[in-house]
């Protein structure tokens, strides 16, 4: 690294994309951190398909979809005591909400991961400074994460997806129910090979992390597509 990107990057403030192992083989199959609602629906080992529906956050109509960062690698509240679940009927597309606790909600995420970034290499801007901040939708989100401990000021934003091979840093929890992030950059390599994998392999396919190899080589041969395992 160049003495000039190393005054850079310690110039710049990190931020993290808050995500979680339910979801991670999406994203390196995708290779980038796409902007809310624009995820495909992830796959729970006990739960089947869960979607992420950005309407429930807010009305998507003030401002763009975005990508969101924070400067804090604690988990956010809002992702813990802050979050709906709900039901969907497949026949009549009647949803039904569901009382959750925190402790729901981190067995739904399964383990939670953080990817950093160093503000310098990905397009983003302080939320405070982004258009929809001072709109309802944006105060709405502001004062409920105020509600719940989280701090506004602390958030990121893309309006484009943010490309994954630029992470510096990854994080996950090695529990569920009680989740403290630890530091492992150690996996970034494998991280980048897999996000490179499906790059240059149409079709690639990266199984969810919680399932057996049997298990998702059966799943890859069900969907028709090449599978690439990872130690």
């Amino acid at each position: 690294m160049g003495e000039a990107k190393r005054r850079r990057e310690s110039a710049a403030p990190t931020v993290y994309h808050h995500t979680s192992t339910l979801r991670t083989n999406l994203i390196w199959m995708a290779g980038v951190i796409e902007v809310e609602g624009k995820s495909q629906g992830a796959f729970h080992p006990k739960l089947g398909e869960i979607k992420t529906d950005a309407i429930t956050r807010r009305a998507m109509n003030d401002f763009p979809a975005l990508a969101w960062f924070t400067t804090n690698i604690d988990i956010p509240k809002t992702l813990t005591t802050g979050a709906a679940m709900f039901t969907v009927d497949k026949t009549t597309g009647e949803r039904k909400e569901l009382k959750a606790t925190s402790d729901d909600l981190n067995a739904l995420a399964l383990n939670r991961v953080a990817l950093g970034f160093h503000v310098s290499d990905i397009p983003v801007a302080p939320w405070r400074e982004h258009k929809g901040y001072s709109t309802e939708e944006g105060q709405e989100l502001n004062e409920s994460a105020r509600s719940v401990g989280d701090d506004p000021r602390d958030w990121y934003v893309s309006e484009t997806p943010v490309d994954v091979l630029q992470a510096s840093e990854f994080w996950m929890s090695p529990s569920v129910i009680n989740p403290k992030l630890r530091r492992l950059d150690a996996y970034i390599p494998e991280m980048r090979r897999m996000v490179t994998m499906c790059r240059e392999t149409k079709g690639c396919f990266i199984p969810p992390s919680w399932l057996k190899p049997e298990e998702a080589m059966l799943l890859a041969k069900q969907l028709g597509k090449p599978v690439r395992q990872f130690s």
